[in-house]
């Protein structure tokens, strides 16, 4: 028997199946196509999505080291800030408009008001923004309100599958807490909320806690899957928890870098700090399903993306990159990228309006001294991340790095280098889909310890140590990146 494991991403799905023991037995994975209907906008189509699911798992039931050990549990990851409408038969009324997609309403800043900041920390653990999904919902309601009268549902992408699989819409409360309607007392949505935003309360999906079982797949789902045998769903969790729990991030000191789309550190934590602390610097807090109980979001769109995007802009494959870093000397570049395609969140929490922005531009300057600049950049984000948070009195013995971005050597060495602990990899290529079977195989009662049992999935192949003395060759750089970062904010905040 084998546990499996749905990841929902930005831009790609994977499904994984693993033995009961930690061996990975195979992964599939398809990307969605975006669609960019004006500047600035990014949409996926769920239909899309569902279809690439469907046909995911058929080829990955098809093969034969899955055919002698079968599904018997599911557990879904996923990205927690997209979600769409949904009619009564679980059919998309319209598309999932993604993270990185700018179109603004104002709404997050009218909510914003309606309650003082400590307040909406105390509520859901993070203030209002535009990617949030109420903010969605709230536009969908204002722009398209023809198509919310229709609706059943509002659903991020693990409610959306759950509905398809079992017929029923539900969120754990990891998912649910990236939500503004999120109440921390209760582990529900909160009436409060729901009533003084004029949201329908059963659009909404349901909550359930960690451990327990969704239900089993429909009959017809089940052979449309190609699955011989039933299997039940269990309550998954955002992308974000899954990563961490999956790259067994769990003990005390340890951090997880999820180097993906995005450039993100989580961490758990049993004592959240003040929230006017976290709120300084744009740090968010959410429920956990370990022992610690919370977990910290220290969330940068600014990754992979941005870096694939300049790459496709430039022509310069990955491994052409690679190859000419590991080549270059170890002093910094000789520009400087401002990555923030898509604006910023943390460390810079007044940076939402910022924008990609290159200094020092010459006739000689090169594709590579582009691309180098890019991941530059964003490695000084993570700097001043891991520097915050010792501000707040919370510090990071190691970071586990995940996702694509964690595929460069130079790129890891550089961020240990910068940051000034050591950043280690591991041996599962997707941690997301780890954390999402770990979840299933705790709720059908195989494990009792999710946090445990990731040790056995999950072990250390590298590890970077720092270098002091290429980080105080860049000390200057960083500096004066920082000083650029508040005047640019500044610009952009006055020009847009």
């Amino acid at each position: 028997m084998s546990l499996i494991g749905i990841d929902v991403g930005s831009t790609v799905l994977k499904i994984s199946a693993y033995t009961v023991d930690g061996r990975l037995l195979a992964i599939v994975s398809k990307p969605h196509t975006p669609y960019h209907p004006h500047p600035g906008t990014w949409e996926v189509d769920p239909k899309e999505v569902w279809n690439n699911l469907v046909s995911s798992f058929r080829q990955l039931v098809s093969m034969e080291s899955i055919k002698q050990d079968p599904p018997i549990a599911i557990g879904i990851s996923a990205s927690t800030r997209e979600a769409f409408p949904v009619g009564a038969e679980g059919e998309p009324l319209g598309p999932c408009i993604m993270t990185a997609d700018t179109r603004e309403s104002g709404l997050e800043k009218i909510l914003l008001n309606l309650y003082p900041p400590e307040t909406w920390f105390s509520f859901c653990g993070h203030l209002p923004e535009r990617m949030d999904p109420i903010c969605r919902l709230l536009w969908w309601k204002q722009n398209h309100p023809d198509v919310i009268e229709k609706a059943k549902y509002f659903l991020g992408w693990a409610e959306f599958i759950s509905l398809k699989l079992v017929g029923k819409a539900v969120a754990d409360r990891s998912h649910a807490g990236r939500w503004l309607t999120y109440n921390f007392k209760t582990h529900q949505w909160s009436h409060e909320l729901i009533s003084q935003l004029k949201i329908k309360a059963e659009l909404l999906p349901e909550i359930r806690p960690w451990g327990t079982i969704i239900g089993t797949l429909k009959p017809d789902v089940s052979k449309l899957l190609g699955l011989k045998v039933d299997a039940e769903l269990a309550v998954g969790a955002n992308d974000a928890v899954c990563c961490t729990l999956g790259a067994g991030c769990s003990k005390s000191g340890s951090g997880c870098l999820m180097s993906g789309s995005w450039e993100n550190i989580l961490t758990p934590i049993t004592s959240p700090p003040p929230p006017g602390n976290l709120i300084k610097i744009g740090v968010s807090i959410g429920p956990y399903p370990g022992k610690s109980g919370w977990m910290i979001y220290a969330l940068n769109p600014t990754g992979s993306a941005v870096l694939n995007c300049v790459r496709n802009l430039v022509e310069l494959s990955i491994e052409n990159a690679e190859r000419e870093l590991q080549r270059s000397d170890r002093s910094p570049g000789s520009i400087i990228a401002i990555p923030h395609f898509s604006g910023a969140l943390t460390p810079w929490s007044e940076g939402s309006k910022l924008r990609g922005t290159f200094l020092g531009l010459t006739l000689a300057t090169n594709k590579m001294d582009i691309v180098k600049a890019v991941m530059e950049s964003i490695a000084y984000d993570l700097f001043y991340t891991v520097d915050a948070f010792k501000s707040m009195g919370i510090k990071l013995s190691a970071l586990r790095a995940i996702g694509g971005g964690s595929r460069s050597p130079w790129w890891n060495q550089l961020k240990a280098d910068l940051i000034g602990i050591p950043l280690e990899t591991v041996n599962q290529p997707e941690v997301g889909t780890v954390g999402a079977a770990l979840l299933a195989g705790w709720a059908i009662k195989i494990f009792t310890d999710p946090e445990k049992e990731a040790d056995a999935f999950t072990q250390v192949t590298q590890r970077f140590e720092p270098n002091s003395e290429r980080a105080n060759m860049y000390k200057p750089r960083m500096k004066l990146y920082k000083d650029l970062i508040n005047d640019l904010i500044k610009l952009y905040n006055a020009i847009l």
